[in-house]
């Protein structure tokens, strides 16, 4: 059999990228979840001045699902989910407090926020939960904190879930509901 040269040339290169493994994209090779501002670059942790004042705050609970069942609890699929959270404020930056992922059992897994994040206007920052992570089982959900020190525009919290093969694809999102708020009197 003859390959043209043009194809053999690039041969070597398609295989080698396609081995690649990314961490750029929110993913350790090893499955483990990575904090948003570890591989978005527009995303800074801060120190929250001692003097800092939170007006206005929220805890959200969003679920995110690393697998489903069908037909029986002995046959599921497993899913990858992105969980955003966006600042819908046009004119004001929140700060994420903490971020903890729990499982199905309801204990922690992973906290990702180790310092305050600092989410500027109509910014966004992403979680990525790999289809190959599947400590957190059906019931796994993240528990969001942010305050601001102003009145501002809550943020969205949604989870989108995909599974994507040869013979299925499935994606649904789920919205974050609000279990606790900060109302501060400035």
């Amino acid at each position: 059999m003859r390959f043209p040269l043009k194809q053999l040339l690039l041969m070597p290169l398609l295989i080698g990228l396609a081995s690649c493994e990314h961490t750029s994209s929110g993913i350790e090779p090893n499955g483990k979840i990575q904090a948003p501002e570890v591989w978005q670059s527009h995303l800074k942790t801060a120190k929250l001045a001692d003097d800092f004042h939170a007006v206005c705050g929220q805890t959200i609970y969003v679920p995110v699902y690393s697998h489903i069942y069908h037909e029986d609890p002995s046959k599921m699929t497993l899913l990858a989910g992105t969980m955003s959270i966006r600042n819908t404020d046009p004119k004001s930056t929140i700060y994420l407090t903490s971020i903890a992922y729990h499982g199905t059992d309801g204990k922690l897994i992973d906290e990702l926020c180790k310092l305050p994040i600092v989410l500027e206007p109509m910014a966004t920052a992403d979680i990525v939960v790999p289809r190959r992570h599947t400590q957190g089982g059906s019931g796994a959900n993240f528990l969001v904190k942010w305050v601001a020190d102003k009145k501002v525009s809550p943020p969205l919290t949604e989870a989108v879930m995909i599974s994507a093969g040869a013979s299925r694809n499935l994606s649904f999102v789920s919205r974050g509901i609000v279990t606790e708020s900060i109302a501060g009197d400035k």
